[in-house]
């Protein structure tokens, strides 16, 4: 059953990130100030950010199961703490690379959104 709540988590991030990015306010945001790695196609990044999905969800459920915890009240928990890690991150990236903050909040949203969304997942699972 957690192995399929994985799964899951990992589509709905997905599909989170998806919308996210394609909402043209944020494509604009995004491909005005980022540069795409050279020779990395789309579905290559699109396989790389499912792959992130089923870490990501493999972690929360991990966390859930080690803190025998259960319910979606304790996935989303789980999932806020856990999205400390990359708002932590990212900010550093802003201070320390020069970001820009309005693409970095982006990033942040999406890590949220996605550990967060997914950590409720994961509680009807576990």
């Amino acid at each position: 059953m957690i192995v399929a709540g994985v799964v899951v988590a990992a589509v709905v991030s997905f599909v989170i990130s998806a919308v996210l990015y394609a909402t043209p306010p944020i494509a604009a945001l995004v491909s005005r100030t980022s540069t795409p790695r050279p020779g990395i196609g789309m579905p290559v990044q699109m396989l790389f950010v499912v792959l992130r999905g089923l870490l990501a969800a493999g972690v929360l459920a991990a966390l859930l199961v080690a803190g025998d915890r259960h319910g979606i009240a304790a996935g989303a928990a789980v999932g806020a703490i856990v999205a400390v890690l990359p708002v932590t991150i990212l900010a550093g990236a802003i201070v320390h690379e020069n970001v820009p903050i309005p693409t970095a909040l982006v990033h942040m949203t999406d890590w949220v959104l996605k550990l967060v969304v997914s950590g409720v997942v994961l509680g009807m699972f576990v």
